[in-house]
């Protein structure tokens, strides 16, 4: 899988996205993750960043954010890692958007939740992102195992629950995922029948 050739590149010279695929490539989180019921399903961190991208956003951090968004929980890097290449900006997002492995998928969604409100525009833009990136994923005719109807459906609340506790911060992102949750919801009753 090539993130670089899926979202679009800075003209001449080296742009921070351009870093972040490079660094990302390098520390070897290149790898789709086997998504697990109740755990985003990205399969592709270059998803996030086109998300971003398609909702207008061109902030160079948030995009080097997008890119490196699980790399501190799936990759073998460190915050202070990625902000000693990316700086503090890029670092903080990250770490802002990443979960706790040690609490249940439940107990991080309730967190997220919760602390949706006092997140940064930019964390509350990619976490938006990556869960809309995730519901696309979803809504296909076969779902990646193990997810289930029932565990989609609720995933796809979750979604909504997050979304209405963050505020609008961008409204073509906000409509894009209104469209892919609706889509979505429709993909996983047809497939069930």
């Amino acid at each position: 899988m090539n993130s670089a050739k899926t979202v679009k590149q800075a003209a001449g010279g080296t742009s921070v996205l351009d870093k972040a695929i490079a660094f990302r490539s390098r520390h070897g989180a290149e790898r789709p993750i086997a998504p697990e019921a109740g755990m985003h399903c990205i399969l592709n961190p270059a998803d996030v960043v086109q998300m971003l991208q398609e909702a207008g956003e061109s902030d160079p951090f948030l995009l080097a954010a997008a890119m490196l968004h699980d790399m501190l929980q799936f990759g073998a890097v460190t915050e202070t890692d990625i902000a000693s290449v990316f700086g503090s900006e890029v670092g903080c997002i990250v770490a802002e958007v990443t979960d706790n492995p040690r609490l249940s998928r439940s107990t991080q969604k309730v967190l997220r939740t919760t602390i949706a409100p006092n997140m940064s525009r930019r964390a509350k833009l990619l976490k938006l992102a990556q869960l809309v990136a995730s519901v696309r994923n979803l809504a296909t005719p076969t779902p990646p195992a193990p997810w289930d109807e029932k565990q989609r459906n609720d995933y796809f609340d979750w979604v909504e629950k997050f979304s209405a506790a963050t505020g609008v911060q961008n409204p073509t992102l906000q409509a894009i995922m209104l469209a892919e949750l609706e889509r979505a919801r429709l993909e996983t009753i047809s497939s069930s029948r």
